[in-house]
């Protein structure tokens, strides 16, 4: 079992004595932070999947580019 320890004057935290961690106690606090953590987490996701699009949609540009100078020489 970990020991813990109240910290002085702070009724909001206590400490492992094992790993030295300083840990809440206040749940709703820490639910909240991990429904940020989430939702910050969601918004790096979409971020990334619209410059995935954008880089994609840059690739077909380039592609439909080099399409057009291609016709462009035959004819």
């Amino acid at each position: 079992m970990n020991d813990i320890f109240k910290i002085e004057e702070r009724d909001d935290v206590i400490r492992d004595a094992n790993s030295k961690a300083i840990l809440k106690t206040n749940l709703t606090e820490k639910e909240s932070w991990l429904k940020k953590k989430e939702r910050d987490n969601k918004i790096i996701r979409n971020e990334n999947e619209i410059n995935k699009v954008k880089e994609e949609i840059t690739e077909v540009r380039n592609i439909l580019n080099e399409i057009k100078d291609i016709l462009r020489k035959t004819n």
